[in-house]
């Protein structure tokens, strides 16, 4: 039968009846109503039990023991039902009786401490300290009550009439009514400190009023000195408010909001002083008014005294633990915060604070600072091969590899992704710093700190880091063109190709051992391209590497060659004497010092990248990883920022992959180079707003030529892009980081729309329709959108499909090769021609020329190269070309330069040519005027 609290209450009306029946009508009152006590303890007892066999924790705890509780208090009840049937008169009752009374107020508490554990707190504390608490403060206002109504009512109210054998008995009662009044103040102090709904606290107040209908029938019984009716309604009421406790269904308290839980504690804290604060006046003024305290009232005052005491300290542990604990959470919290969750590197936000505090360093007293921006090379291939559990391990061991290739004092980051970078500062190692000059050589450092160095003897001015242990060629930008200048440069996102350095001997042999380690010079008739002198070695004495392409001439290797540098400004290049007056010794302290540092930069730069390098063993699965790293060092003399260097490591980074990934660049270009700090919002900005020219972008043209006459046959169209806020940006910048982000569509889209509309002008320029080369990230090759795209443009400017070339860039790796297959096939049946642009560099390859049915092929510059090797180029373009030649391809070589080596590709065979040598990429307006073919 299932037990509901109508058949209850039903139960409780019927036991009700039966008692008034017994008293009004049959005149014995006290065997009706002793029994029906033990009916009501038994049917709560049996309540308790049965449900709470079907609860679960403290809910099923506390039934069970009331229910236990419940049993030995009906056990008493017996005790009396049966004097009263055998009719004898009250004898004094057994020791088991007063034991017996004192069960359930033990069973009671108990259960109402288990619920301390459910009252949620802000900061979790000891269950047991809470506990005792709660004792504590229950016998705290109990102990204060009775204290006042000792003071207050007169002092016989505790001395109840009846014969003296029962005064036992009676002393009995008067513990078990202030049991009963510690239990019920228990109940209101858990009352107004849970956050329960009021369905929730239906328990605590059913279990509550059973505590105070227990509390009035003794306060009765102990104050008639007998037992009455009402004293018999109140232990009939108890166990039926404890059934319709046990019956009520169990919630679990939901947290409210901390201000709220907060606001109950200080009512908690507070609530127990009140009684005591008022009783302790009013014993004070009993005391001044009689001279003295009653016995009673001084064993109250040193007992409330010892309780206020230990419930001091247990709020001094409290408060200790909480402090601890806050302290903890608050260091835990910092780490969050400054860290990153995976790797637990330090996130972006350590790493700029850590940088600000080195450049500020740097500029105030001098102290070396660099930056290592490391990327990981098509991280995403790994993701996707062996899922991004195997990827989260593999960046976690890069963590760890990382941290153990650099130096202890340099902080390592995960600026987010597969993006990583490393701040080194003398915090890492010991660095001798330059030494304190005397006054009278103040001045001097402090020109020689701004690196303004001038050569007035041979009237040409020194970039500053020739003193620093090493520059680069500065780039020489385009400005004949009305859109946005670049360096000149080859074939890269850009499509363009630009002039190399002038080679010459070295011409500093005699200069100062700072120095002369550090520039090489040109011959007095060589020509002189660039405005600065530059070269990069890795270290002063470094000048045996092959050198940097003039791909990135705003970035140097590891290492480069006397090939690589210039002297600019039309002049020869000064004697050693000259050298020698204008740089005095303080300078070539602080160069060699500078040069130290550097050296040791890159020393830690090419660790962490051969380290990195190593396989990575995951569940028995060796992953390999890639990462491109750029390097920059902060010059004494810079007005630097933590922005403008880290954006100056990100560049020398995109220079990396644009070189065909997996090395270390080390950054010397213009002191204002380098991507916007905000350029991937910028760049976002730009792409979403619908109009990319009214962002910035523009296309200029570079033309193709014919190479036994000269005569151009097509252009190519080039992304150029001039932000309002960063200015102009490289393409080397932006389209490796519009691939990265995928946003390159958007600029393919853009660059093919105006390409078609404006093939129309270009064919009136030459006189007859000219071919139009247009870029497409090999990424776009696995989707429909390119397709779509070139449709949408071939129909919108009514553009003859066969004047249109798309050519596949080397940057990424095509996802799926037959997709694309597929999709070349579907382009030329609409009469596109496809091409592999910058082939042999990057990921264009014999593989996707085996796979992909294309019809021209376009050399990177790197093989038509036929000046520095010239047999070794000779044999591979010889050989490309036959292969191109047996599967009907066409030839264009990329990067024509000189008239030697536009001669030797045509004496080679090949048909097509471009290059700088017939034209720097340039507006629609600005294109040269050769004669068409």
């Amino acid at each position: 039968m299932v037990i509901t609290t109508a058949r209850l209450l039903g139960t409780l009306a019927l036991t009700l009846g039966v008692v008034a029946f017994g008293e009004l009508v049959l005149g014995t009152p006290r065997l009706y109503t002793d029994t029906a006590q033990l009916v009501a303890g038994l049917v709560a007892a049996t309540v308790c039990l049965a449900v709470g066999r079907d609860r679960t924790g403290i809910p099923r705890r506390w039934r069970l023991l009331a229910a236990g509780g419940l049993v030995v208090w009906s056990l008493n009840r017996i005790w009396w039902v049966v004097q009263d049937l055998a009719g004898a008169d009250r004898l004094p009752p057994h020791a088991l009786t007063y034991a017996a009374l004192f069960v359930l107020p033990v069973c009671m508490l108990v259960g109402l401490l288990g619920a301390v554990h459910t009252r949620p707190r802000p900061v979790p504390t000891s269950p047991l300290r809470d506990q005792i608490a709660l004792v504590i403060d229950s016998l705290l206002i109990t102990g204060s009550v009775l204290a006042l109504c000792w003071s207050v009512l007169p002092g016989s109210w505790l001395v109840p009439p009846g014969p003296p054998a029962l005064r036992g008995l009676d002393v009995v009662q008067l513990i078990y009514l202030i049991a009963d009044l510690v239990l019920f103040t228990m109940v209101v102090l858990l009352l107004t400190t849970r956050p329960d709904s009021p369905a929730g606290r239906r328990p605590l107040r059913l279990v509550g009023s059973a505590l105070l209908a227990f509390g009035v029938a003794d306060t009765v019984r102990l104050l008639g000195g007998g037992p009455t009716w009402l004293e018999g309604l109140g232990h009939l009421l108890g166990p039926a408010f404890i059934a319709m406790a046990a019956l009520s269904p169990n919630r679990t308290p939901v947290p409210p909001p901390d201000a709220e839980v907060l606001e109950r504690d200080w009512f908690r804290l507070l609530l127990p002083y009140g009684p005591v604060v008022v009783t302790g006046v009013v014993l004070v003024v009993r005391t001044v008014a009689e001279g003295s305290l009653s016995p009673f009232e001084a064993y109250l005052g040193w007992l409330g005294l010892a309780l206020v005491v230990t419930r001091q300290m247990i709020t001094i542990v409290d408060n200790t633990v909480l402090f601890d604990r806050v302290a903890t959470a608050q260091r835990r919290l910092h780490h969050q915060a400054y860290h990153d969750p995976l790797t637990g590197l330090a996130n972006r936000a350590l790493f700029r604070e850590r940088l600000v505090l080195a450049i500020d360093a740097h500029q105030k007293r001098g102290t070396p600072v660099a930056v290592l921006f490391a990327d990981l090379d098509d991280f995403k291939l790994i993701n996707d091969t062996f899922g991004h559990a195997i990827g989260d391990r593999v960046l976690q061991a890069i963590g760890e590899r990382m941290r153990a290739g650099v130096r202890a004092g340099d902080l390592v980051a995960r600026l987010g992704g597969d993006e990583f970078a490393i701040v080194l500062d003398q915090g890492g190692v010991a660095v001798p710093a330059p030494r304190r000059r005397a006054p009278w050589r103040r001045r001097a450092d402090s020109v020689l700190k701004q690196r303004r160095y001038v050569l007035s003897a041979a009237g040409v001015r020194v970039s500053e880091a020739a003193f620093a242990g090493g520059a680069t060629v500065s780039p020489s930008w385009d400005t004949s063109t009305d859109g946005p200048a670049f360096p000149a440069g080859p074939s890269g996102a850009s499509g363009a190709s630009g002039p190399s350095g002038v080679p010459g001997p070295s011409s500093a042999a005699t200069a100062p051992p700072s120095l002369a380690s550090s520039i090489s010079s040109v011959s007095p008739s060589s020509p002189v391209p660039s405005s600065s002198l530059s070269s990069s070695p890795s270290s002063p004495s470094s000048s045996s590497s092959p050198a940097l392409s003039p791909s990135s001439s705003a970035f140097s290797g590891a290492s480069s060659s006397p090939s690589s540098s210039a002297l600019s400004g039309g002049s020869p290049p000064p004697s050693s004497s000259a050298l020698s007056e204008a740089v005095s010794s303080p300078g070539d302290a602080v160069a060699g010092f500078d040069a130290a540092w550097e050296a040791e930069a890159e020393a830690i730069g090419q660790r962490v990248l051969a380290t990195l390098r190593e396989p990575y063993v995951i569940d028995g699965r060796s992953v390999g990883v890639g990462v491109s790293i750029g390097l920059v060092t902060a010059e004494p003399g810079d007005e630097l920022t933590a922005d403008l260097l880290l954006r100056r490591a990100d560049a020398a980074m995109y220079a990396v992959k644009r070189r065909g990934k997996g090395e270390l660049i080390r950054y010397t270009g213009p002191k204002d180079s380098g991507p916007h700090a905000d350029l991937p919002q910028l760049l976002a900005g730009a792409l979403s707003g619908g109009s990319p020219a009214a962002a910035g972008f523009n296309v200029h043209y570079q033309p193709i030529v014919r190479l036994s006459d000269g005569a151009t046959v097509a252009v190519e169209a080039l992304a150029r892009w001039t932000d309002p806020v960063a200015g102009p940006v490289h393409p080397d910048v932006f389209v490796t980081m519009a691939e990265r982000t995928g946003l390159v569509a958007a600029i393919d889209d853009f660059v093919l729309d105006r390409a078609c509309a404006d093939a129309a002008r270009l064919a009136e320029l030459y006189g007859r329709p000219i071919d139009m080369h247009v870029n497409v990230s090999a990424g776009r090759l696995a989707g429909q959108g390119l397709e779509d795209a070139v449709r949408a443009a071939l129909t919108r400017h009514r553009l003859e499909p066969a004047r249109l070339i798309i050519e596949i860039t080397e940057t990424l790796r095509i996802p799926d090769l037959p997709c694309a297959a597929a999709l070349v096939e579907r382009l030329r049946d609409l009469g596109v021609r496809v091409a592999l642009d910058d082939f042999g560099s990057g990921y264009n390859a014999l593989a996707q020329l085996h796979a992909l049915p294309v019809d021209i092929v376009k050399l990177d510059s790197t093989l038509t190269d036929v000046d520095t090797s010239p047999d070794r180029a000779g044999a591979l373009c010889r050989s490309v070309l036959a292969i191109c030649a047996e599967l009907g391809i066409i030839v264009v070589a990329e990067g024509l330069e000189t008239e030697e080596r536009a001669g030797a590709m045509a004496a080679l065979g090949c048909p097509l040519g471009q290059g700088y040598l017939y034209g720097a990429p340039a507006a629609l307006t600005r294109l040269p005027h050769p004669p068409a073919a």
